[in-house]
C-alpha cells in the first residue's frame, strides 16, 4: 500500500540535516533527560500513526483525527513515510495526556520542538516504550550451527570468563595488511591473550587468540569530527581474534556466501534515508534475522555525566520485534543497497554489541531492539580492511585475472621449441586457464595448503600464510614494488629511480643498476621524507622489484646447468609474478593509492574489480590472447643483472605507455568499472602483454644461458604439483629478502 499526503503549506522540515538534528539534540538533551519519563533519544524521521491514515482506492491517505487525547504512539503502531520529517525521536515510558502533564505541574511536559538560537527549528516524535527487567540468557547448544570443517562469519565462538562457558558470533574477517583477524565484539574476547574457541566437527577447537586491537568507548566528536556534543562516548565494542590458521577458514558469512564491499558510512555522507533501510544479518544464536533502521545515535545512558551512544538502533521490520539473543554479539550487519545495475545487494555495514528489550502498549508485548557500531569506524579506528575474498581487495597485487593471466601467456610467446614444450606442460601448474579465471570457485583461496598456481604464489601463500610461520614471508613485500616515479629536489638533483636508471637519450644506465647505488638514493630519501608504517613507526625505503628478478633468474640458470627442471619451472614461475607487478603503473609508483586521501580506492578499483568486471572480462582476454609477438633472439640477454634490466625497461615502457596519474585521472571521473575499462582498456592491455612478453624473454634468455637444449626430451614433462608446493613452502628456495640483505650471484645457492 502506498502513503500520501495530500499538498498543505504547514511548516516543512525536510531541509534540516543530521548535523541540525544533532546540535539540536545536544542543546536540548540534558533538559529532556530531566524529565521523569523520558529513557532514551534518538535522531530519525517523524513516525506517523497508521490511525491517521484512511484508505482511498487502494492507497493510504494521510488524514489525521482531530480527536484528542490521541493513542500513545509505538513503535508498534507507527511507520515512517516517504514524508516524513526530520526530528528528534523520545522514548518515554509511559504515554501521559498533556492535560495530565499540566496537572502534574507541567514540568514533565515534552515540547513539540527544539528551537535553536540560530533559529533553525527540529520537531520531536514521542514514542511509548518501557524498560523490561527481563533479560533471557540461557542458550542451548544443540540448536547452534556449529562448523564442520571451514569457520566463518556468523558461526559460534566460545569463551572462557571468570568459570563460565560464553557464546557469541563471528562477524567477519579483517586484515592489517599483515595478519588477518576474524571480528567481534570487545566484551567477547576480553583481554589480549585470551584463547578464543568453537566446535569443529564436534571437537572444541582453539582458533585464535584476543588480539591487543580493540575499541571501547571513544569520543562523539572524535568518530565524527564536525558534529556537537563533548560529553557524549560512542560504545564501540569491537575486539579481533588473531586467527591461528587460515586454512581454516573461509571469508563468506553464513546466509550471504561472499559479501559486498563496505558500506562506507562517515561525517560526510551520513544521511536520514537510511531510518528505514532494510538491514540483515546471520547471528550464531538466532541464525536469519531482518530488522530495519529506527534511528541513528541512539542515547541510551548516562554515567557520572557522560552520555553513551550507538551509532544504530534497529528494530524489527514494519514495527515487528527483532529476533535477536544473547550470543549474536559480534554479529555482522548488512544494509540493503543498489550495485551497478540498480539490483538490491547487501553491503556490511556495522556490528551488533547489543540489545535493548522495551515493553509496548498495554498489552505489555515485549519487543527487542539490536544497538550496533558503525563498521566504517572499527576499520578506520583499528586500521584494518573488510576481507571479502582471499582474492579481492588486495592492495598490491593485480589477483587473479592479471597475474595468473600473465604467467599463462608467457609460456605461449617462447620459441625455442623445447623449452616451449616444457612450458606447455606446466602452463596451468603456472596460471589459469581462461575457463578457469571466468569461474571464481574453480580458483585456489589466499592461504590455502592446497596447490596454487605459481604466477601468484607470491601473493597467496608466501604472503597471505601469516598464521603458518614456516611458510609465510615477512621479508616478501618490499620484493613486489620500487617507487619509481617519487623525487625530491634534495635527493640525486631531483632525479626518481627511473630517472637514474635511464639516460636522456632512453637507453638503459647500467652503472645505476646496483644495489648500493638504489639503497643511497633511498637513504637520501628517507632523510629528506621519512616514512612511516600503519602504527606509525619509522620506516626505511626498500623497494626491490627489479632485484628480485635478479636474484631468481639467477636461481633458474643454476637449476638448469644442474639439471634441476623442477626448480627452473618453480624459480620462473613464481617469478611471473613480480613481473606482473612491474607492467601495473600504480605498483611501482609513490602514487599507489592516488594522490589525495579520497583517491585510496583507486588501486583495488583498477588493479582488481575493474579486471574482474564481467562485461570487461571478455575485453581483456580477447586483447591479450590475440597478442602473439614472441621472444626474438636479440632481446635475449645474459646474467641476473640483464634481468633486472629487462624488467626496469619494462616498467619504463609501463609509464610511458599509461601514467599514474592518467589512471587516477579516469578513475576520478569514471561511475563504474565499465566506465573506467574503456578509458585506460587500451593501456592496460598493452602493458600485460608487454609484461607477458618480458616474462617470456626470461624464460627463454634462462634457457639458453642454462644449456637447457642439453636436456633429453623425455624429461620436458609436467612437473608434479605436489614437488612444486614442497619447494615454494621452503623458505630457503628463492628466499625473500630486504635490499639492504641481498646477496646477488650464483654462490647463494652452492
Amino acid at each position: 500500500m502506498a502513503y500520501y499526503k495530500p499538498v498543505d503549506n504547514s511548516a516543512n522540515f525536510h531541509h534540516l540535516s543530521v548535523k541540525d538534528l544533532v546540535d539540536a539534540r545536544d542543546t536540548f538533551h540534558v533538559h529532556l533527560m530531566n524529565k521523569k519519563n523520558v529513557i532514551a533519544t534518538a535522531i530519525s524521521r517523524y513516525r506517523i500513526r497508521k490511525s491517521d491514515f484512511k484508505e482511498v482506492n487502494g492507497d493510504a491517505i494521510y488524514s489525521p483525527s482531530k480527536k484528542y487525547p490521541k493513542e500513545p504512539r509505538t513503535l508498534e503502531n507507527s511507520i515512517v513515510t516517504d514524508f516524513s520529517w526530520p526530528c528528534v525521536l523520545v522514548f518515554v515510558k509511559n504515554w501521559q495526556n498533556e492535560s495530565a502533564l499540566i496537572n502534574d505541574g507541567g514540568d514533565n511536559i515534552i515540547p513539540k520542538s527544539i528551537y535553536l538560537q540560530d533559529e533553525r527549528v527540529v520537531p520531536i516524535c514521542v514514542v511509548e516504550v518501557s524498560k523490561s527487567e527481563k533479560v533471557e540468557t540461557t542458550i542451548n547448544e544443540f540448536n547452534l550451527n556449529f562448523p564442520v570443517n571451514m569457520i566463518s562469519g556468523g558461526y559460534p565462538l566460545i569463551v572462557y570468563s571468570q568459570g563460565q562457558r560464553r557464546i557469541a558470533s563471528v562477524g567477519c574477517l579483517a586484515s592489517d595488511g599483515n595478519k588477518v583477524y576474524a571480528v567481534t565484539n570487545k566484551h567477547v574476547v576480553g583481554r589480549e591473550g585470551t584463547e578464543i574457541y568453537t566446535l569443529l566437527n564436534g571437537i572444541e577447537t582453539k582458533i585464535g587468540v584476543s588480539s591487543g586491537k580493540q575499541l571501547g568507548k571513544g569520543k562523539f566528536t572524535d568518530m565524527y569530527p564536525g558534529f556537537t556534543g563533548n560529553n557524549l562516548v560512542i560504545n564501540q565494542d569491537a575486539g579481533l581474534i588473531e586467527v591461528d590458521d587460515l586454512s581454516m577458514w573461509k571469508t563468506e558469512v553464513l546466509g550471504f556466501g561472499q559479501v559486498n564491499e563496505l558500506k562506507d558510512l562517515n561525517t560526510f555522507n551520513l544521511s536520514l534515508d537510511l531510518v528505514t533501510k532494510k538491514v540483515v544479518a546471520f547471528g550464531a544464536i538466532s541464525k536469519d534475522i531482518q530488522g530495519e533502521i529506527i534511528g541513528l545515535f541512539y542515547r541510551y545512558k548516562a554515567v557520572g555525566g557522560i552520555e553513551y551512544i550507538s551509532d544504530y538502533l534497529i528494530g524489527g521490520l514494519d514495527g515487528s520485534s527483532l529476533n535477536t539473543h544473547h550470543g549474536d554479539s559480534g554479529t555482522l550487519w548488512l544494509i540493503e543497497d543498489d550495485d551497478e545495475d540498480k539490483k538490491k545487494i547487501h553491503k556490511p555495514f556495522a556490528l551488533h554489541w547489543g540489545q535493548h528489550e522495551f515493553m509496548e502498549g498495554e498489552k505489555k508485548m515485549r519487543r527487542t531492539y539490536a544497538m550496533a557500531t558503525s563498521l566504517s569506524n572499527i576499520c578506520r579506528e583499528l586500521d584494518v580492511d573488510l576481507v571479502r575474498g582471499w582474492n579481492i581487495d588486495q592492495d598490491y597485487s593485480w589477483g587473479k585475472t592479471g597475474h595468473f593471466k600473465i604467467g599463462a601467456k608467457a609460456c605461449d610467446l617462447v620459441t625455442n621449441k623445447r623449452l616451449l614444450k616444457l612450458l606447455q606442460e606446466n602452463k596451468f601448474s603456472i596460471g589459469y586457464s581462461d575457463d578457469d579465471l571466468n569461474d571464481p570457485t574453480n580458483l585456489v583461496k589466499g592461504g590455502s595448503r592446497k596447490f596454487t598456481p605459481l604466477a601468484d604464489v607470491a601473493d597467496l601463500v608466501w604472503r597471505a600464510m601469516k598464521g603458518n610461520k614456516g611458510v609465510a614471508r615477512v621479508n616478501d613485500e618490499s620484493n613486489h614494488f620500487a617507487d619509481m616515479d617519487e623525487k625530491n629536489a634534495a635527493v640525486m638533483n631531483n632525479k626518481s629511480l627511473l630517472d637514474c636508471c635511464f639516460k636522456s637519450n632512453g637507453t638503459i644506465n647500467e652503472d645505476f643498476v646496483d644495489k648500493e647505488r638504489w639503497l643511497e638514493f633511498y637513504s637520501q630519501m628517507d632523510a629528506v621524507k621519512p616514512e612511516t608504517d600503519k602504527d606509525g613507526n619509522a620506516r626505511r625505503r626498500l623497494g626491490a622489484l627489479p632485484f628480485r628478478v635478479w636474484q631468481m633468474y639467477t636461481l633458474m640458470v643454476a637449476a638448469l646447468k644442474g639439471g634441476k627442471l623442477d626448480e627452473f619451472i618453480c624459480a620462473g614461475g613464481t617469478m611471473a609474478h613480480y613481473v606482473g607487478d612491474a607492467c601495473q603503473c600504480l605498483h611501482i609508483s609513490s602514487k599507489h593509492h592516488g594522490i589525495t586521501p579520497e583517491d585510496h580506492g583507486v588501486h583495488g578499483d583498477y588493479e582488481d574489480r575493474m579486471l574482474t568486471n564481467k562485461n570487461n572480462r571478455p575485453v581483456l582476454f580477447k586483447g591479450i590472447n590475440s597478442f602473439n609477438q614472441k621472444v626474438k633472439k636479440a632481446q635475449l640477454f645474459t646474467g641476473g643483472k640483464g634481468a633486472a634490466i629487462a624488467v626496469l625497461k619494462l616498467m619504463k615502457n609501463t609509464f610511458d605507455t599509461l601514467s599514474p596519474d592518467t589512471v587516477i585521472k579516469a578513475w576520478r571521473a569514471s561511475n563504474d568499472m565499465e566506465e573506467l575499462f574503456a578509458k585506460v582498456k587500451d593501456g592496460t592491455i598493452t602493458n600485460i602483454n608487454n609484461g607477458c612478453l618480458t616474462m617470456a624473454t626470461i624464460w627463454q634468455s634462462a634457457w639458453v644461458e642454462g644449456k637447457g637444449d642439453k636436456i633429453s626430451m623425455s624429461k620436458l614433462v609436467a612437473i608434479d604439483q605436489d614437488r612444486l608446493m614442497e619447494l615454494y613452502e621452503d623458505k630457503s628456495f628463492v628466499p625473500s629478502f630486504a635490499l639492504d640483505k641481498l646477496k646477488l650471484g650464483q654462490e647463494e645457492f652452492a
